[in-house]
């Protein structure tokens, strides 16, 4: 919405509709058409594909304020990927026809839609370089990062930053390893003093350590 005055903005949110989905609800499937992208307002949503021979590769997990569909949407494309809710889900959607009237209409909607597409295909490129050459630590570390949420500790007082509602198994999917491999990286990161786990929640208690992990691990 940046640049578009109030009238504009009404224009675009009264294309947009709100949807709620239950948990473990499929979104939308690969191989379905691109008929409209959605938007996170709430919840967290899963990204995954199915191989040929039934096996599932979850790309990652979105959090409020992710946009899904978008580059598909606008190429009219099949979509690539599946989504499904992790838990209780609010999204704004949005229609094909309704976002391409909207770009047709306001430049300034256009402008940030293109700059959108560039940003997500930069980063795209940015994470699948790397993590080509990434051991198993290095992404997990990364992908426990980008999932970790802030929340306060009541009983320290504090800010840390938790994943929680997640499986080890999820976990290993993400990243393509095997969960033996992430119950290892876990106890290694726990051993460290970088995180604490528990049954589905794994508390980020050096968040700085982490990424300092990270870092070394890659100059070895």
């Amino acid at each position: 919405m940046e640049g578009l005055d109030a009238f504009q903005r009404k224009i675009v949110l009264d294309r947009m509709s709100s949807i709620f989905r239950d948990p473990q609800e499929i979104l939308f499937e690969q191989g379905e058409p691109s008929d409209s992208l959605f938007l996170i307002t709430q919840g967290r949503v899963r990204l995954f594909q199915t191989l040929e021979n039934g096996e599932e590769f979850t790309f990652g997990i979105s959090l409020p304020g992710t946009i899904l569909g978008l580059a598909a949407v606008v190429a009219d494309r099949p979509r690539i990927l599946s989504a499904q809710a992790l838990g209780a889900v609010v999204l704004s959607t949005m229609k094909r026809k309704d976002l391409l009237d909207c770009m047709s209409q306001i430049p300034s909607f256009h402008w940030n839609i293109s700059r959108l597409l560039a940003i997500l295909s930069i980063e795209s490129i940015e994470r699948s370089g790397p993590m080509a050459l990434d051991s198993a630590f290095i992404r997990l570390g990364n992908a426990l990062r980008s999932l970790a949420r802030p929340c306060r500790d009541p009983a320290e007082g504090i800010e840390i930053l938790v994943v929680d509602g997640i499986t080890q198994q999820e976990l290993a999917k993400m990243v393509g390893a095997s969960r033996s491999s992430v119950a290892v990286a876990l106890s290694e990161f726990a051993r460290l003093g970088l995180i604490d786990k528990r049954r589905e929640r794994i508390e980020i208690r050096n968040e700085r350590g982490l990424a300092n992990f990270i870092v070394q691990q890659r100059n070895h």
